[in-house]
């Protein structure tokens, strides 16, 4: 028996027959599920897996392993290991090129939290040295005015935790996040010098998936407690979406849908289901 209670779809305002519209339109677009879950107002209202995978299958989370780094970083600030405005060269200062650019200089935490720091291009070194070619990697545009999607962004941010706590991001996040809602299934691949690869290495169960999605969705909140305050949450912009097609309504503050596998816009998994607003 999982952690979050199985309800009938229309029992939370759902259709069962938006399910199975969703079900029919992945499998006319030959999208390939692994597994689903659907969640509203903190209950299961449907759920799956496909053979060979089951309940106890680690899916590769790819970036999706990027919100559990920057989690981390939101309770590093918040015990005051960090500050999301700490200069990156302030941090690695004997990685640094022998003349750096002023660019460079303005790199903060922040910039790399929000695919911002100035890089036109991402590295692609995995090596034990991946930390000094990101920093000798040109930095074109001032850090904040260009966005960049950048997973090594995004693992340099699981650097600074490393160099800041002695302690990868799985095992930092375990008494902080993983035990207090039940995660057990959380790993993460290595890079060359042993990092976590935050920006994309991550795998975990279906469910567990799930409870961190609806952390999330509580911005912090985790049966009554405050674990992660939410002025985190905030000060990254609040993330509430509403989309409307063909009349299917969802909020996606209040329904929440963990997918393992590959190819799932939220478009796609979104519009497929009829919501009604409570």
């Amino acid at each position: 028996m999982g952690y979050f209670k199985d309800v009938t779809p229309e029992s939370v305002g759902i259709s069962s027959k938006g399910i199975m519209k969703f079900l029919d339109r992945m499998e006319q677009n030959q999208i390939e599920l692994h597994s689903f879950m659907v969640l509203r107002h903190g209950q299961c209202a449907a759920k799956g897996w496909w053979k060979p995978y089951d309940e106890k299958f680690r899916h590769p989370l790819y970036s999706f392993s990027k919100s559990l780094t920057a989690t981390a970083i939101g309770f590093a600030q918040q015990e005051g290991i960090l500050s999301v405005d700490e200069k990156i060269v302030d941090i690695f200062p004997e990685l640094l090129p022998e003349h750096p650019s002023e660019y460079l200089k303005k790199i903060t935490l922040h910039h790399l939290l929000i695919m911002g720091c100035g890089h036109e291009t991402e590295i692609s070194d995995n090596s034990e040295n991946w930390i000094s070619t990101f920093l000798h990697h040109p930095v074109l545009h001032e850090p904040g005015t260009f966005y960049k999607y950048n997973t090594a962004g995004t693992n340099m941010l699981a650097a600074v935790l490393r160099r800041k706590t002695g302690q990868n991001v799985t095992e930092f996040l375990k008494p902080r996040l993983l035990e207090p809602l039940g995660i057990t299934s959380l790993t993460c691949a290595l890079l060359g010098d042993g990092t976590e690869l935050g920006g994309g290495g991550m795998k975990m169960v279906t469910e567990d998936m799930a409870k961190f999605t609806y952390f999330l969705s509580r911005q912090g909140e985790w049966e009554g407690k405050q674990l992660l305050r939410k002025d985190w949450f905030e000060r990254g912009g609040r993330m509430i979406v509403r989309f409307q097609e063909e009349k299917l309504l969802l909020e996606a503050e209040d329904t929440l849908i963990s997918v393992g596998g590959l190819g799932i816009s939220p478009r796609q998994a979104l519009t497929a289901f009829e919501v009604k607003e409570s």
